[in-house]
């Protein structure tokens, strides 16, 4: 069978499962591989051979990394160390740029915490700067999304992004330096749009689920008020270690001859497995007191929840990209691609953006795209570099009813599902251009 249409069944077969089926993600991946596999010509034993193979291998080399990543975020959350980036930032920029200073606290805020659970730590914050400057609330509501989403698909230890590194065998420093990159350009498009776009808007544009609740919803913090929030340097400091290790080791991988005794020494620290997890530690040194001994056990115990199914539909993504390169599906789409004459970059950004649009998952778009563009980037002599950024851009293409992150939004706002299709959904179309545009910057001198 020719392998064009073995893909077009693959992908076919993945979205039946996804979207009519309602199939997990994890079950959905495997099954797409053992259709492709057995589709492909190889023989059965050939193709449990390589999804083994492509589980194991995905597991050994971010499995650790997410766990530890997700640990530190939610001890980051626990302890109210989110809350205090977002004050400190706002004091940066001033209250009458409070839409700047929420897309400055999104960007910094999504790396460590998921954007769902970030946006709810944050609710109060942004209606109390609407409260005390009367910016409207869809500019701060969506500034502070463009920075959440932002991150939350480019930058790791965000598992997205971190799943897409390990799949296209990217050096964890070289992902964070080109994520952070791209997610500033995505950010500033998105806080942008919003300050243009909804500044002059009437009141009549914006719909509440519940109009009384609106009006007299008073339960918000002051934000000149910090008194109950834990110190600037013990909420960065478990964040910034981490990250400061993984691109010093980036660093002195290319600078520093082999047999450097400072080289064996960053290389160890400076490994992602174990930054994230000094990063961890440094949170309970920093934070714990704040927290107690049953609730840093406690929040051990939920990463573990919380990291299994990440880890798992990573794997079976990573299975899946084994049997695209053994079968030789990717040598074949490479052809494919080069036939159409359509930018290289534009493939992942179209597939990850389907994905998005059609199944809501963020982290599914961007490790699925990465997956079946990996072979064809091999192929063509491309920096895996701009896949793992066009994936992350066509992963922003649209927020709608079937992401999770878009009734959290409309929820916490109290705005009803048509104004959240008007602020959110909209906006994002711009984000995943301004990630676009990065990529194809990126690609002038990759």
């Amino acid at each position: 069978m020719p392998m064009e249409l073995v893909f077009v069944i693959g992908m076919a077969v993945l979205l039946i499962l996804c979207i009519k089926v309602k199939a997990n993600a994890f079950i959905s991946l495997l099954a797409t591989a053992l259709v492709m596999g057995m589709l492909s010509g190889m023989s059965g034993a050939d193709t449990v051979s390589a999804i083994t193979s492509g589980f194991s291998g995905t597991v050994k080399s971010i499995g650790i990394v997410i766990i530890f990543g997700i640990m530190l975020g939610n001890y980051l959350d626990a302890a109210k160390g989110t809350n205090r980036m977002a004050y400190d930032a706002v004091k940066l920029v001033g209250q009458k740029r409070a839409g700047l200073a929420m897309a400055i606290t999104g960007y910094i805020v999504s790396i460590p915490v998921f954007s769902d659970a970030a946006f709810v730590i944050l609710t109060p914050l942004v209606k109390a700067i609407h409260k005390k400057t009367k910016i409207p609330l869809a500019i701060l509501a969506v500034s502070l999304s463009a920075g959440l989403l932002s991150t939350h698909v480019f930058v790791p230890p965000t598992p997205g992004p971190l799943a897409a590194a390990g799949l296209l065998g990217i050096d964890i420093g070289r992902a964070i330096l080109y994520g952070a990159f791209g997610a500033v350009f995505m950010t500033a498009a998105g806080w942008i749009f919003a300050e243009l776009y909804f500044r002059n808007k009437p009141e009549s544009y914006y719909t509440f689920r519940d109009e009384e609740a609106q009006k007299e919803d008073e339960a918000t913090p002051s934000i000149d008020d910090d008194k109950d929030l834990p110190g600037t340097f013990a909420s960065l400091m478990p964040l910034v270690v981490p990250i400061v290790l993984i691109l010093l080791n980036t660093t002195c991988g290319m600078i520093l001859p082999e047999d450097s005794p400072i080289l064996s020494i960053v290389s160890f620290v400076g490994d992602s497995n174990i930054a994230l997890a000094i990063g961890a530690v440094l949170s309970i040194i920093t934070l714990g007191k704040r927290l107690g001994g049953k609730a840093i056990i406690d929040i051990m115990d939920k990463t573990l929840k919380d990291a299994g199914p990440i880890v798992f539909i990573t794997a079976a993504g990573g299975a899946l990209g084994q049997v695209l390169k053994v079968s030789g599906a990717g040598d074949s789409l490479a052809q494919m691609v080069l036939n159409t004459g359509l930018p290289f970059i534009l493939i992942p950004f179209v597939i990850s953006g389907l994905l998005k649009v059609v199944q809501g998952s963020g982290t599914v778009a961007v490790t699925t795209a990465a997956t079946l563009c990996a072979p064809i980037a091999a192929s063509l002599g491309l920096d895996p570099i701009l896949i793992f950024l066009a994936s992350g851009a066509g992963a922003r293409l649209c927020c709608h009813v079937n992401d999770s992150y878009f009734w959290v939004y409309t929820n916490c706002m109290g705005f009803d599902m048509k104004t959240g299709l008007k602020t959110l959904s909209i906006s994002n179309l711009s984000m995943s251009l301004g990630g676009l545009l990065a990529t194809f910057i990126c690609s002038l001198w990759l």
